[in-house]
């Protein structure tokens, strides 16, 4: 082995935090967050696709989500990444530690998430003819034109209404286990 092999990661979550982070993937896959930031000094010093994806703005570094190595689940998990990607801690992750929660629950609170943005994102496609991956957050930000522009009636109209409805509920269930409503609403007000 080499010294390097023998070197205790300090920057892996416990085993418990991993497997809800590896179920979950809300904060790399565009449900959470539109960006992700890093901290001065990491650019030129990421992985290839995260350096892509960089973009400096108001003198603050980020990267965009979803991130490029998320594939329902992280490529790059046991690799080097940016900072962010093994300090950020969701509220379920502080609620897990805090043993506020079981394992169990949080994995059921994930499961009931994901199920809602699916539901919410493929009333999405149906509306707009999309297709692939699209982030939750694309979802919402496409809601508004939907809805302004949508003058019809019938399914269509009822489709649309269904949808702002799937999208309110899983908003309020990230804002309760994933976000502080104080980070939420300065997400929602940038």
């Amino acid at each position: 082995m080499s010294s390097q092999e023998d070197t205790v990661r300090t920057d892996i979550a416990p085993e418990t935090e991993q497997g809800i982070c590896i179920e979950c993937g809300f904060c790399c896959d565009g449900t959470l967050f539109r960006t992700a930031t890093l901290i001065p000094g990491e650019r030129g010093n990421l992985p290839e696709l995260i350096e892509a994806n960089s973009f400096e703005e108001e003198g603050k570094e980020y990267f965009r989500l979803p991130c490029r190595y998320f594939s329902g689940k992280c490529t790059i998990y046991l690799d080097k990444k940016a900072f962010v990607c093994s300090a950020y801690r969701c509220l379920l992750l502080k609620r897990l530690s805090d043993a506020d929660i079981s394992p169990e629950e949080a994995l059921r609170i994930v499961a009931e998430a994901k199920d809602l943005c699916e539901e919410a994102t493929d009333i999405f496609k149906t509306l707009t003819g999309r297709s692939g991956r699209i982030p939750f957050r694309e979802v919402l930000a496409g809601l508004n034109s939907i809805r302004t522009g949508d003058n019809e009636s019938g399914s269509k109209a009822f489709d649309v209404e269904l949808l702002v409805v799937r999208c309110n509920i899983l908003e309020a269930l990230l804002i309760k286990h994933f976000r502080s409503r104080e980070d939420f609403e300065k997400l929602i007000m940038k």
